[in-house]
């Protein structure tokens, strides 16, 4: 994973967090309303303007948007478990099924 999408997805995790839509958070930052799924998913990088913004409108340090788990860090299974546990009972069988599928 490159930095574009590594600080797109750390950006998505502090949203998600606050609980803002990608619209709601594009209006805090002054920016078009595709630009924040853009970023999410890498194919954007913000000036450092628009980085101090994003920061602020999340409520967090600049430097933590660029502060990422390494991946062999990541406890998966409690992830997992969190998500399982936030879907209803058919999501939480697909989720079974694709989990059994690559068993």
């Amino acid at each position: 994973m490159n930095t574009k999408e590594l600080l797109g997805l750390k950006v998505k995790e502090f949203r998600k967090q606050k609980k803002f839509t990608q619209e709601q958070l594009s209006e805090m930052v002054g920016v078009d309303n595709g630009y924040i799924s853009k970023l999410e998913v890498g194919q954007n990088f913000p000036s450092l303007k628009t980085l101090e913004k994003i920061a602020k409108a999340l409520d967090v340090e600049l430097y933590e948007l660029f502060h990422y788990t390494d991946i062999k860090d990541k406890n998966f299974k409690d992830e997992i478990i969190k998500i399982y546990e936030k879907l209803n009972k058919e999501k939480q069988f697909i989720l079974y099924r694709v989990a059994k599928a690559m068993e």
